[in-house]
């Protein structure tokens, strides 16, 4: 793995690199380059061999950085910031680490082959194009309220992502990312520890920047991606800045909870006022969405006049079909 981010450096690098010159940095022969270059473009990387120079990256690519992303990282509680080439999953990968109180770690990738989403669903992403980001972070007790986690998170992606770039991403509850109602990212919360002493939590999200493989299609809603919205991020500063709001949020949520953010959050809920079925396909209430409350809960008024109140961050929620 080290040698492979060696070659990515050198890959990085302005102009094209001989395998002659990669293998004398690598101390391996030119079949053996041959095939560590073979093994990232199979792994999605787009490699250009250019007759009589060697060996450079396509257009429009730039590859992660471990200090570009540190750069632009502005938490003082930042143990580390790691990027690997290639894992089955950033959060899995975090969650195997030792994880510190009021300390954070970050893992990017640049492509994921196990990738998770919520309720057991997979999380595809093209590499090298996209963010898989997660940040691991130890809490001396339990938070009030999970739910309320994962909605501050989204809140903290959507206000970056506004904010830098001049859109207007709303957050579909409980931490689904929409831009014009197209899903831009998802995020996916794991925790860890005993019930009455400390909470380990890995936070993970999952960010469109160009994603040209639109392959689920057949989602009950239409992907998007940075690019498509008119935006080309260098990813770097995108991970570092949208890391340096989750960590300070984290370092506060502790102890304020979500309460403090509820009015931030109801402000760019997506389907605010809207009527939605919430629950699953067999089970399910159909009500306007009210807004959540301080602990991140879902408030749905029913016909009746009947207000519901969700805190399983698992249950489904869509748009009502219109009669």
């Amino acid at each position: 793995m080290q040698d492979q981010n060696k070659l990515v450096h050198l890959l990085n690098q302005p102009g094209a690199v001989s395998g002659t010159s990669i293998g004398e940095h690598l101390g391996i022969s030119r079949m053996a380059v041959q095939k560590r270059i073979q093994a990232l473009v199979d792994n999605g990387l787009s490699i250009e061999a250019v007759s009589g120079k060697g060996y450079t990256l396509s257009k429009g690519i730039r590859l992660l950085s471990d200090s570009d992303i540190g750069a632009y990282l502005s938490a003082s509680t930042c143990e580390s910031v790691e990027v690997l080439q290639s894992v089955e999953s950033t959060n899995s990968f975090l969650l195997n680490k030792e994880i510190l109180n009021a300390k954070a770690k970050v893992c990017v990738a640049e492509a994921q082959s196990a990738g998770r989403g919520r309720r057991g669903n997979d999380w595809q992403s093209a590499p090298y194009r996209n963010v898989m980001l997660s940040i691991s972070w130890g809490f001396d007790h339990w938070p009030e309220t999970i739910t309320g986690l994962g909605l501050a998170v989204a809140l903290c992606v959507a206000e970056t992502v506004n904010e830098v770039y001049g859109l207007d991403v709303k957050i579909k509850w409980p931490n689904d990312l929409m831009a014009s109602n197209n899903k831009l990212a998802g995020i996916l919360i794991d925790v860890a520890g005993e019930s009455s002493g400390c909470c380990n939590v890995v936070v993970g999200l999952g960010l469109n920047v160009h994603q040209p493989d639109w392959s689920m299609s057949e989602a009950p809603y239409r992907w998007t991606d940075l690019q498509s919205l008119g935006v080309c991020p260098d990813r770097n500063q995108l991970i570092g800045e949208i890391s340096s709001s989750v960590i300070a949020m984290l370092s506060e949520f502790g102890e304020s909870g979500f309460a403090p953010l509820v009015d931030r959050w109801n402000a760019l809920s997506s389907y605010s006022g809207q009527r939605v079925n919430v629950g699953t396909q067999s089970d399910f209430i159909e009500g306007r969405m009210v807004s959540v409350d301080r602990a991140g809960a879902l408030l749905v008024v029913d016909d009746s006049g009947y207000q519901h109140r969700f805190a399983d961050s698992n249950v489904s929620v869509r748009l009502a079909p219109k009669l």
